[in-house]
């Protein structure tokens, strides 16, 4: 599990962050934040673990899984950041929340993951009742896809794009998925830098879209 400080934050992200930092600022506060596959929840939670807001805080950031191994004695973080929460099952979850808030003082708690978290969340009403927030992550607008390539790029190599029509390529072929535009940005960064006699177009990143659905196939 890797947060990416590299990138900037899109607009869902950065609202997230804010949200969920208020909330698991107070003792006891548990935000759960979700979003599809790719849209940033490791990388909201590992800036959130970096927070200027909360450097005086422990915190710690790992999935829920690492902390659900933990013995129920184990000492907690004055925040604790739980990825991939979608994989866990209802009991886990609540036996999770429950040791956070029972730690003197009680600990934030965010818990991160796909949209069946939310399901699994629903199932449990003793679940629903501790938290405070929900935040979800939607996929980049066109603006956002552009400012994501244009931070993949190096210095000078938006030269060596047909950067309107490769953009919108990118954007509609990764749906507005950060990971996704991020990925193939870097695989045309990648041909742009072998062959700088021509521009990478929008022929080069459907090539490059088709070799990865073969690879992922």
């Amino acid at each position: 599990m890797t947060a990416d400080t590299t990138f900037p934050l899109t607009e869902s992200q950065q609202a997230a962050l804010a949200k969920i930092g208020c909330v698991v600022a107070q003792p006891g506060g548990v935000a759960v934040l979700c979003g599809p596959d790719g849209t940033g929840t490791t990388t909201v939670l590992g800036r959130l673990a970096g927070s200027e807001a909360l450097r005086h805080r422990e915190i710690g950031l790992r999935r829920l899984d690492g902390w659900a191994a933990e013995p129920a004695a184990a000492p907690l973080p004055d925040i604790v950041l739980a990825d991939d929460a979608h994989e866990a099952d209802a009991a886990t979850i609540l036996a999770f929340l429950g040791r956070c808030l029972a730690r003197t003082p009680r600990a934030g708690v965010v818990l991160a993951g796909s949209g069946r978290l939310l399901t699994l969340i629903a199932r449990d009403p003793r679940i629903e009742q501790v938290i405070r927030l929900r935040a979800t992550l939607r996929p980049c607008s066109l603006a956002e896809s552009s400012g994501l390539i244009a931070a993949v790029l190096a210095p000078g190599q938006s030269e060596a794009f047909d950067q309107i029509p490769v953009v919108r390529t990118i954007h509609e072929i990764a749906g507005g998925i950060p990971a996704v535009v991020a990925r193939l940005s870097g695989l045309a960064a990648l041909v742009a830098t072998s062959r700088p006699d021509r521009a990478v177009g929008t022929a080069d990143i459907e090539a490059i879209h088709r070799r990865l659905s073969l690879q992922a196939a």
